[in-house]
């Protein structure tokens, strides 16, 4: 989440510098839509909602043994062109994208995530002394990315750093949105774990096999699917007039196609206007959120779903405002739920949709901190080495990187070989008994590459002016 100081002046500061990034930070979104580019502006909309439900108060997990267990099962061979990996060590790169430079340009506010690379090291001592991951140690490679120098080139750029200067086995992943780092990582044998919000179906996971995985988060087929079964169950759309925007792109459609339209047509849901948004470049990708405004207004659209990722509710609300216009919308975790609503909490009722990472959509009262033995975890490593945090939005990047390593460690009894095919059949066999400590659940199934499993319902309640969970669990498969 990236917070202004200025709420009110939000969308000024956002046109003059927001519009000449657009196109670096938003042109991703043209085959494979990218979501959470650094600098997003925001708001949202009207209708009031129902009451919420109370916080969780889930019982006192219990804390973990601080001395770590060595239960490797010893010397796991390596596969064939499998870099990063020799009978000592083995190499995994961690990507951490620093968004202070993109903060400062917008006067912004971001919440403290402490220093993450103290994080890592903390991850890597702790795992190294319990016997390391495959009987290897753990050579860890951190690269920090400013978030203000986003584009194709520079993406490319630490790929080649970390594909064939570290000549990592694997790297995990945060804050790369352009359509080149993915293809790039595959192309060069490197397993790649996605820990940024970033929009891929069914059809690109297939792509990228066997090296592309995002343990923690659902496929974007999923989480579409989530979005509109919620929102049908909710009655969200109960006397609405409903309006799409997505974004133009092969991913948008086919999620759109696939996913989201026949759920509507399923429950009598019809849509008013729907428009696309070409990110291509600032010119166009303003014209047509503007062009979707008038649609709307003349349609009389009272509410908005957004599909594609790339922060586009955050991106329209902003050219909303300027319009006087201000429907409600549906979100969810790719649309920045909890900046949106530090910025312009007097715009968000009526706002619903489904949370799936819970340190960047809701605070502690509505998800109390530690939430499971597992976050306890992870929390225990950090103070053990003397890293302090308040809650969980402070470790929120660090709960990802420790469920990767956690991830490892948990599959090594199934690993047969250290390749990418390996580590996938190896996370295949754990099924639904792995516990996350950064999202609700994660379930692995043979032939998928994505693990969210679990998403959480949530609508904006004005009393505490936040997103307010207001149910269990969901299984995205019904």
């Amino acid at each position: 989440m990236i917070y202004p100081a200025n709420r009110r002046s939000l969308w000024t500061s956002a046109r003059l510098l927001g519009l000449l990034l657009v196109a670096g930070l938003v042109a991703a979104a043209c085959s494979q839509a990218a979501d959470d580019p650094p600098a997003a502006p925001t708001a949202a909309p009207t209708a009031a909602p129902t009451t919420a439900a109370a916080p969780d108060t889930p019982d006192e997990p219990e804390a973990p043994t601080t001395e770590p267990e060595d239960t490797t099962g010893g010397l796991v061979p390596a596969g064939s062109d499998t870099p990063g990996v020799n009978d000592d060590t083995i190499t995994i790169s961690f990507i951490i994208t620093d968004t202070s430079a993109v903060a400062a340009a917008f006067g912004w506010e971001t919440p403290d995530e402490g220093d993450r690379e103290a994080q890592v090291a903390a991850l890597v001592d702790h795992f190294n002394a319990a016997g390391g991951v495959a009987g290897r140690q753990i050579d860890a490679k951190v690269t920090v990315f400013n978030a203000i120098t986003d584009s194709p080139v520079s993406e490319e750029a630490i790929c080649n750093a970390i594909t064939q200067d570290d000549k990592a086995f694997a790297v995990v992943m945060t804050g790369q949105f352009q359509e080149n780092a993915r293809p790039c990582y595959h192309n060069a044998n490197t397993l790649m774990f996605d820990a940024a919000l970033y929009p891929v179906d069914n059809a690109g996971f297939e792509e990228l096999a066997p090296y592309y995985w995002s343990p923690m988060l659902p496929s974007y087929d999923d989480l579409v699917a989530g979005l509109a079964t919620g929102l049908i169950e909710d009655g969200w759309f109960h006397g609405a007039t409903l309006g799409i925007i997505a974004i133009e792109s092969e991913l948008s459609q086919r999620v759109y196609d696939e996913q989201f339209a026949p759920r509507l047509a399923a429950a009598g849901v019809e849509v008013a206007s729907y428009n696309t948004i070409d990110p291509t470049d600032g010119t166009s990708f303003n014209n047509d959120q503007l062009q979707a405004i008038i649609n709307f207004k003349e349609a009389g659209v009272d509410k908005v779903v957004a599909i594609g990722g790339s922060r586009l509710v955050s991106w329209f609300i902003d050219t909303s405002i300027t319009q006087n216009y201000a429907p409600a919308y549906a979100v969810s975790s790719y649309d920045a739920p909890e900046f949106n609503v530090f910025n312009y909490p007097e715009m968000m009722p009526g706002s619903s949709g489904i949370s799936v990472l819970p340190g960047y959509d809701v605070n502690d009262e509505q998800y109390s901190f530690p939430a499971s033995p597992a976050e306890q975890e992870c929390a225990d490593i950090f103070a053990a080495a003397g890293l302090e945090f308040v809650e969980r939005a402070n470790i929120r990047t660090g709960l990802m990187f420790c469920d990767v390593l956690r991830l490892l460690r948990a599959a090594e009894p199934h690993l047969t070989e250290v390749s990418a095919q390996g580590v996938s059949e190896a996370m295949w066999a754990l099924g639904d008994s792995f516990e996350a400590a950064s999202v609700y659940g994660v379930e692995f199934t043979e032939g998928s590459y994505a693990g969210g499993d679990l998403y959480r319902r949530f609508r904006f309640d004005p009393e505490c002016e936040c997103m307010a969970l207001t149910g269990d669990p969901v299984d995205f498969d019904g």
